[in-house]
């Protein structure tokens, strides 16, 4: 039970609702039930991968959705006149097709970590692949064509659909900005006023950074990050004088967003200590951002051109090894079921395709999401089959279910990235053993073969990527780390970039927060990694660098002290990429009793350094 209790909570956060999540959901299910109708008034093939279609189209705002959705018809008409092309000289041929599939699957996998237009070319792989998959099961050539040409419609039909109900009632990408800015100010404002906040400062964080893109005011959610980070050198639990001011400091940006007169009321006394200082300078910034309406978008400073190719696009192993990990579990799921004459494992494929990712821990939690939502959505479509389908008499009633079903699944899929995955898993099990033919589904043979696929995939995959040049999310999480304080370094070297290295910090704690996450999903599936300090220490020290080069303080504080913690921060940053042991601190500090807040700013930064030293796993 008390092993339990963890994951119900976080089942209550992720499932709870909050605002524009009941529209969200109410858009993928009156797209849903659209499509159904259409695909079984005009009989269109692959019914269940229409509706899945709507839940990969729809996303947070428009402009997202849009963009989906054209990506998607770009993919799917290259996959079309791809496979054609190819089913000219492969068609019955194995010896063709067979290094047909395997070169696609090797060129889809290795774009979507070196290409910019990765998710198109990834998408237009997944469909080549399946479509030379499934030519053994095809009758004749016209019979291939003919499937092949209504991919069009399967991809196409949805994607318009879940595009035009967004376009008439979904939100522009400034109103999701400006919602996920209420949010995280209420509820730290919730959070403050009980004195603590440990533990969620992270979680917030990672709600504000992928909405600067889509403010129209991204400085103000600059500027609540940077308060954000200040917070994390606060004692834990915050001293009571604190949790009046603060809140009061918060419930000030929040009526400067709502476009209300900040409340008639003198302001809680300040203390005198840096965080105070600094946290009371973050606010009023806030605040200000938050009072002014950009007239124009912003430039977001800190963001580099996005290019063609990722700079290490062929100097990283790590980017081919991930290609042919992918493409050989594909090969291996293939020849199981061809050679066990098993065609209903077709979705093994299908899950190999949508959970490979980079590192064994990434796969993993995505492959645990995948089963608990196929075996819910497998579930929900069995019993719909044993007691509802044989009392349907047409098609309103079929698009009634799908509605119901969609609801649910949405709902999970609204949820953050670490369950969301799960909702769409539902919706794919119960779609596909659902909608089999036009006609009420009645035979739980095909919703069997389905759900065993997608095990005997995610089996697959876990074997190829914790056996063949595993990547760690630890990896990638010592990575992040070493990003972080490179870029804390930065900050207290060069107080000019000030604004692009906070940035930078606040990116870097972001990823490294997520793949701290991920890495406890690989268990002891891989050898111990050492090296690499503590992630709350890290948060702690960042939050010390920025209170000592906030404005108030950073004209005041030594720029030679701070200097030299900068340059040993570059080397431990450096010793924590090339998993090497961190270098010696010069020498002990001592947080003083007395003097100016600069100077006891600067002694807390030194303790946190010592800190990030001494936590060194």
């Amino acid at each position: 039970m008390e092993r339990a209790t963890p994951f119900l909570t976080f089942l209550a956060q992720e499932l709870a609702p909050r605002e524009g999540r009941g529209l969200a959901v109410a858009r993928i299910a009156a797209a849903c039930t659209i499509t159904v109708a259409i695909a079984m008034v005009f009989r269109i093939p692959l019914a269940a991968y229409m509706a899945y279609m709507v839940f990969l189209t729809s996303k947070d705002d428009t402009a997202a959705t849009l963009t989906m959705a054209v990506a998607g018809t770009v993919a799917v008409t290259l996959a079309i006149l791809f496979t054609l092309g190819i089913a000219q000289i492969s068609l019955g041929d194995p010896a063709i097709r067979l290094p047909a599939m395997a070169l696609t699957t090797f060129l889809a996998m290795f774009s979507v970590r070196t290409f910019a237009l990765g998710p198109i070319s990834f998408l237009a792989g997944f469909l080549v692949v399946t479509m030379q998959s499934v030519i053994d099961e095809v009758p004749n050539p016209e019979a291939f064509t003919r499937t092949t040409l209504w991919l069009w419609m399967v991809v196409v039909v949805p994607a318009f659909t879940m595009t035009l109900i967004s376009l008439l009632f979904g939100p522009q990408g400034a109103a999701v900005a400006e919602r996920g800015v209420r949010k995280v100010l209420t509820d730290l404002e919730a959070a403050l006023t009980g004195g603590e906040i440990a533990g969620r400062l992270a979680q917030w964080r990672a709600i504000l950074v992928p909405l600067i893109e889509k403010s129209r005011n991204p400085p103000a959610i600059q500027r609540l990050l940077d308060a954000l980070v200040i917070l994390e050198a606060y004692p834990d639990p915050i001293p009571p004088r604190e949790r009046t001011r603060l809140p009061y400091l918060v419930r000030g940006c929040l009526s400067a967003l709502e476009r209300q007169s900040v409340v008639a009321e003198p302001p809680p006394e300040a203390e005198s200590t840096p965080e105070a200082v600094a946290a009371t300078h973050a606010f009023a910034e806030l605040q200000r951002e938050l009072s002014r309406t950009p007239a124009r978008p912003l430039i977001h400073t800190g963001h580099k051109p996005r290019q063609l190719f990722v700079p290490d696009a062929l100097s990283n192993p790590a980017h081919w090894q991930f290609a042919l990990k992918t493409t050989l579990a594909i090969m291996i799921v293939y020849s199981v079921y061809t050679m066990l004459d098993w065609p209903g494992l077709l979705t093994s494929i299908v899950t190999v395709f949508f959970v490979a990712l980079g590192s064994v821990g990434e796969t993993v939690h995505k492959l645990t999401l995948r089963i608990a939502g196929a075996l819910i959505g497998g579930l929900l479509a069995g019993l719909s089959i044993v007691f509802l389908l044989p009392h349907f008499t047409d098609i309103g009633q079929l698009c009634a279910l799908t509605a119901v079903v969609a609801l649910f699944a949405g709902w999970v899929t609204t949820s953050s990235e670490r369950l969301s995955y799960a909702g769409m898993q539902i919706a794919l099990a119960f779609f596909m053993g659902l909608l089999q033919t036009y006609s009420p589904a009645n035979d739980l043979t095909v919703l069997r073969d389905r759900i065993v696929g997608i095990l005997l995939g995610n089996v697959v995959m876990t074997l190829v990527f914790s056996s063949l040049w595993p990547e760690s999310a630890i990896t990638r999480l010592r990575g992040a780390l070493a990003d972080a304080l490179r870029a804390i370094a930065a900050l207290l070297r060069l107080p000019q970039n000030a604004e692009t290295n906070r940035q930078h910090t606040v990116e870097a704690l972001a990823r490294a927060d997520n793949f701290k996450v991920l890495s406890q999903f690989e268990l002891e599936m891989l050898p111990r990694q050492t090296h690499f300090p503590a992630l709350n220490s890290i948060e702690r020290l960042a939050g010390a660098a920025f209170i000592a080069a906030s404005e108030p303080l950073a004209r005041d504080v030594d720029a030679r002290a701070v200097a030299s913690l900068g340059d040993w921060l570059d080397r431990a940053a450096h010793a924590t990429a090339e998993d090497s042991a961190l270098p010696p601190v010069a020498e002990p500090a001592m947080t003083p009793k007395s003097g100016t807040a600069a100077q006891v700013a600067v002694s807390k930064l030194s303790v946190e350094t010592e800190h990030v030293a001494a936590s060194v796993q």
